[in-house]
C-alpha cells in the first residue's frame, strides 16, 4: 500500500511536469469541462453546486460527448458529478483517475470510464494507474476501456512492470489459433 502511494505521488510529480499543448487543450472534453466548472466558481458558486450544475448542463445538452459517451454519464450521473468535482484540483486523466480512485473506490469502473470519455489521450495511463492501485481487475478495466470507447489494442502495458510495451488483446500469440503465426499444435513429447 504504501509503495503504491510513492508511485502515484511520483506519477503525478512527472505529469505535472509535462505541459499540454494548447490546441490540444481545446478539443479534450475533461478541459472543457473544467472550463464550465471555473466558470461556475467564479461565480460564486460552491463545488458541490457547480459539479452539479455543469454535469446537469453537459449531459443536457449533450455537450462534448458523442452520444454513446453521453448516454454513459447520463446513467453513471452521481459518478460523473462526482468526478466534475475533483476536476478543480485535478486537470488531467492521470490526475483525475487518482483522486477519483481515492473517493470513489467502489466504483472503479465507472471512474476509469468517465475519466477516459473525459481525457480519451490518457486512456493507457488511466487503465495502467488503474492496474497499479489494484483498485480493479484487468478484466474489469479492460470492460472499462471499451465502454468509453477506446479499442484495448492500442493500450500500452505498464502495470505488470513492462516499459511501454503494445498491449496485445485477448486471443493475440501463439496457441491461440494460430493468431501469433506460430504452430498451436500441441506436442506430444
Amino acid at each position: 500500500m504504501r509503495s503504491n502511494v510513492f508511485l502515484s505521488l511520483f506519477f503525478i510529480v512527472l505529469f505535472a511536469l509535462s505541459p499540454l499543448s494548447p490546441a490540444q487543450e481545446g478539443t479534450v472534453p475533461g478541459i472543457q469541462v473544467r472550463n464550465l466548472l471555473v466558470t461556475e466558481l467564479e461565480k460564486g458558486t460552491d463545488i458541490q453546486g457547480a459539479s452539479n450544475q455543469v454535469s446537469e448542463k453537459v449531459i443536457d445538452e449533450a455537450l462534448y460527448f458523442d452520444a454513446s459517451g453521453t448516454a454513459y454519464l447520463a446513467e453513471n450521473q452521481k459518478v460523473f458529478e462526482s468526478l466534475v468535482g475533483l476536476l478543480n484540483d485535478n486537470a488531467s486523466g492521470f490526475e483525475l483517475a487518482i483522486a477519483g480512485f481515492a473517493q470513489l473506490p467502489d466504483q472503479a469502473p465507472q471512474v476509469v470510464t468517465i475519466t477516459i470519455l473525459m481525457f480519451p489521450d490518457s486512456a493507457s495511463e488511466v487503465y495502467n494507474i488503474a492496474l497499479q492501485m489494484q483498485v480493479i481487475s484487468e478484466e474489469d478495466a479492460l470492460l472499462a476501456v471499451i465502454n468509453a470507447g477506446i479499442d484495448p489494442s492500442t493500450l500500452t502495458a505498464t502495470a505488470a512492470g513492462g516499459t511501454g510495451n503494445t498491449f496485445s488483446p485477448l486471443g493475440v500469440g501463439t496457441g491461440a489459433a494460430g493468431a501469433g503465426g506460430g504452430d498451436t499444435t500441441i506436442s506430444a513429447n
